[in-house]
């Protein structure tokens, strides 16, 4: 029990600490500087896999609960998004083709082919 609680007293102090930094000024969202603070900290091993193993899973286990907000807010918007619609989807379809095609160009780009270097030319030997 107490790796769980550990675990997720780590998380959840990264977390904020991400929020306070974007609070005092940082220009990136605080749930994305706590997760690229928590990447550092494991990558130079200050944080523990074993530290936060019972503690996120936990979370992944019980992650359908943590949408219900989420979806009735949606619900709340209803009619906003409603007459929003159309702009709504629009903008689905454009970031998502968008995505799509810089994926497959970058893609393509990075895994190209390999140009073979031209033979070497060797004398024969007398």
């Amino acid at each position: 029990m107490f790796d769980c609680m550990r675990g997720l007293a780590i998380i959840v102090a990264i977390f904020l600490i991400g929020t306070w930094l974007h609070d005092h000024g940082v220009p990136i969202p605080g749930g994305v500087l706590g997760l690229l603070l928590f990447y550092g900290a494991m990558l130079t091993g200050t944080i523990k896999v074993q530290w936060v193993d019972r503690g996120a899973g936990l979370l992944l286990r019980h992650m359908v609960l943590l949408f219900v907000p989420l979806t009735v807010g949606l619900m709340d918007l209803g009619p906003v998004l409603s007459r929003q619609a159309l702009a709504i989807v629009a903008s689905l379809v454009a970031s998502f083709l968008a995505v799509l095609l810089t994926t497959g160009l970058l893609a393509r780009w990075l895994l190209r082919p390999a140009v073979p270097e031209p033979a070497a030319t060797t004398e024969a030997v007398q």
